[in-house]
């Protein structure tokens, strides 16, 4: 290994770790979802730039968000690994030369971001703010600038000892674990579509949840509902995908309105169930999953009982914020009226077929070896 080169050599195995998972992320259906899902947010974007009204308030919440994006790619990455302390114990030179590179890739990278969201709403900076380009340009490059800062004073905070003794001294394992945090959240992402080697979700007891569970829909008449739903509740992955769509859903309908919102809604709706769809094999490395004789239509069956009613509370909640925003009863069945026809083909016509297609598949791999 080429201590000179270290920046280079990890930056580079990581973006091809990335590339790989990444095809499983853009399939077929997942991109043209989001192409949709893009152009119908792009054209609501543009229907709010042009009636939105200029207020005091409306002023006070675009310099909110101009705020808010300044906490979004913040993370600095540093590329070390648990076992660099010990095996470059002897030349802390290439460590702190690895952790300067990679901190200013970090500013640099996030300074990119931050001016790419800032372009995005330089149209209603125009309309709401000034209409002087100088000024918002002004505004983008103080924006970015604080971002690099940002980045850096980050950085450097995780690698400082608390004691004021340490000198010069760095925390390399405060920065290792806030490595192995960083390189995790994205990973968790992938975990979603694929399994990811060493990548196991957190899981955590809600107590709240457990009367809704033990009274689930269902459980009696399939025991893998209950499973399914503990597991749904528990695994901060599927009920995190399932909040964070439903509060973009949710977003989407305050800015939006008539057959935009509604194609937005459908969209989102099938979002959320391609994404928890991998609910149905999170159990299937189980010594019972193999014993116990569970055929592929009570796996179907159990699905469709434990995800229909974070659904249907999906379906009740877009609603009435599309009700609010636009109090139209025609909008209001045409949204309902939607989402139900569409959420039925989701889950009782294309996840019984997806589900069926994985277990056949792996039967059939079974029966071969």
């Amino acid at each position: 290994m080429d201590k000179r080169h270290l920046f280079q050599q990890r930056w580079t195995q990581q973006w091809r770790l990335f590339s790989k998972y990444l095809r499983y992320v853009f399939n077929d259906h997942a991109v043209l979802a989001l192409f949709f899902l893009l152009g119908a947010a792009g054209l609501a974007y543009r229907n709010l730039w042009q009636h939105a009204p200029i207020t005091l308030g409306t002023k006070a919440l675009l310099l909110i968000i101009l705020v808010i994006t300044l906490v979004i790619f913040k993370t600095p990455a540093n590329f070390l690994k648990p076992a660099d302390p010990v095996f470059l114990m002897g030349d802390e030179t290439a460590l702190r030369r690895l952790f300067r590179t990679a901190t200013l890739y970090s500013a640099v990278i996030n300074g990119v971001m931050q001016f790419i969201m800032t372009l995005l709403l330089w149209p209603m900076m125009f309309r709401l703010l000034t209409p002087y380009l100088s000024v918002v340009i002004l505004v983008t490059l103080v924006l970015v600038i604080t971002k690099i800062i940002l980045t850096i004073t980050a950085a450097k905070r995780i690698a400082m000892y608390r004691q004021a003794e340490a000198g010069d001294m760095i925390d390399w394992r405060a920065l290792i674990a806030n490595e192995e945090k960083r390189q995790n959240s994205i990973l968790a992402f992938f975990n979603l579509f694929i399994d990811v080697p060493g990548q196991r979700p957190s899981i955590k007891r809600h107590r709240w949840a457990d009367r809704f569970i033990h009274n689930w829909p269902g459980h009696r008449q399939n025991p893998l509902v209950k499973l399914m739903v503990t597991t749904f509740v528990r695994q901060s992955q599927f009920a995190g995908v399932w909040v964070r769509l439903t509060a973009i859903g949710i977003v989407a309908g305050l800015v939006t309105t008539g057959w935009l919102q509604s194609a937005l809604y459908a969209i989102l709706m099938y979002l959320i169930v391609l994404q928890v769809l991998p609910l149905v094999a999170s159990h299937q490395q189980l010594v019972f999953d193999h014993l116990f004789p569970v055929t592929i239509g009570q796996r179907q069956q159990a699905f469709r009982f434990a995800i229909t009613p974070w659904l249907v509370l999906t379906i009740m909640i877009w609603s009435l914020v599309g009700f609010a925003t636009t109090p139209s009863v025609t909008l209001l069945l045409q949204n309902v009226i939607g989402l139900v026809v569409v959420g039925g083909i989701l889950v009782f016509w294309y996840t019984n077929r997806r589900i069926a297609n994985t277990f056949r598949r792996r039967n059939s791999r079974a029966f071969t070896k």
